[in-house]
C-alpha cells in the first residue's frame, strides 16, 4: 500500500518534472521492408536509477484519472516527433504513428478535440494517426466509446485494435465498431514457428481480417522463422525486437536507415532478390 501511494504520488508531477518520455519502435511493411510507421510507448525514469515499468505505472494512471493529461501529453508529442523525422527526410511523408488509447481517455468528453488540436499543431494529417485501444473498450461502455470512436473517425483518425484476440469482444462487434486494423498479440506469433495449432489461428485472424477490409499488423515478432512465416501467410505489416527494440527519438534517424536497406532485408526474410 505505501509503495501504490508512492507512485501514486510521484505520477502527479511526473509530467511537470519532465520524467515521462516516449521511445518508439518501427512498424514495416513485410512484403517491402520499409519503415511505414511507429508506435509511441511512454516510460517514466524517476531519477536515481528509478525506472517505473509501463505495467505499473500505465494501469494506475487508468484507476486514478492521470492518464488523460498524461495521454494528451503523448499525442501531442508523438506527433510532434513524427513531424520533425519527416521534415529531416528520415521517413516518408505518408509514414504514420500509433498511440495507445485508454478507455477512460475516450470517455472523456474533450478528448476528440485534445486529438484535433494536436494534429492541427503538428502539422500530420489525421490519416498519420493510429489509435491504438484494446477490446476492452468494446465491452466497458461500449455506446459511448463508439460515439467518441465515430466523431475520431469523422476527423480522418484511423483505430486499431491492440492485443487482437487475448480480449472478450465478439465479432459482432468487430463489425460495429470503426475498426481498421487488428494487431496479432505477440502470444500467438510466438509460436508461429514450432506450433501448428498458433499457425492455425494467426491465419485464421490474418484471413478475417482481409475478408474484413482490415490492415494486419504482427507484434512482438523475434525470430527470422516467425518472419518468413507470416510473410507467407501475408501479413502485411510487423513490428518487434528483430526488427528493432523501442529506440529513443535521438537514434529514430540510424534506426530507419538501417531498416531501410533492401538487400538486407531480402536476406532476412530469405528472399534472393
Amino acid at each position: 500500500v505505501t509503495k501504490r501511494l508512492d507512485v501514486e504520488t510521484a505520477l502527479y508531477r511526473a509530467l511537470e518534472r519532465n520524467e515521462l518520455h516516449l521511445v518508439h519502435q518501427p512498424i514495416v511493411d513485410i512484403d517491402l521492408g520499409l519503415v511505414v510507421g511507429f508506435e509511441a510507448l511512454m516510460r517514466w525514469d524517476r531519477g536515481q536509477a528509478q525506472v517505473v515499468s509501463p505495467d505499473e505505472f500505465i494501469p494506475l494512471a487508468e484507476e486514478t484519472g492521470i492518464i488523460v493529461p498524461l495521454g494528451s501529453w503523448a499525442i501531442n508529442d508523438a506527433l510532434t516527433q513524427l513531424r520533425s523525422w519527416i521534415d529531416a527526410g528520415h521517413c516518408s511523408p505518408s509514414t504514420t504513428m500509433s498511440v495507445n488509447v485508454s478507455p477512460r481517455q475516450l470517455h472523456d468528453p474533450e478528448f476528440v478535440t485534445i486529438v484535433s488540436n494536436a494534429l492541427d499543431a503538428s502539422g500530420v494529417s489525421p490519416e498519420q494517426l493510429w489509435l491504438e485501444v484494446t477490446e476492452s473498450v468494446m465491452i466497458s461502455q461500449p455506446e459511448q466509446a463508439l460515439d467518441a470512436l465515430n466523431a475520431l473517425c469523422d476527423l480522418g483518425v484511423r483505430i486499431a485494435i491492440d492485443d487482437f484476440g487475448t480480449g472478450y469482444s465478439s465479432l459482432s462487434l468487430l463489425q460495429k465498431f470503426p475498426i481498421q486494423r487488428l494487431k496479432i498479440d505477440k502470444s500467438f506469433v510466438s509460436g508461429v514457428a514450432q506450433d501448428e495449432s498458433a499457425r492455425s489461428l494467426v491465419r485464421t485472424i490474418i484471413a478475417m481480417g482481409d475478408s474484413l477490409g482490415l490492415d494486419m499488423v504482427a507484434e512482438g515478432i523475434e525470430s527470422v522463422q516467425q518472419l518468413q512465416i507470416l510473410a507467407e501467410m501475408k501479413c502485411s505489416k510487423a513490428q518487434g525486437f528483430l526488427i528493432s527494440h523501442p529506440v529513443p527519438p535521438e537514434s529514430m534517424g540510424s534506426t530507419i536507415a538501417s531498416l531501410d536497406s533492401f538487400g538486407a532485408w531480402n536476406k532476412l526474410r530469405g528472399k534472393n532478390s
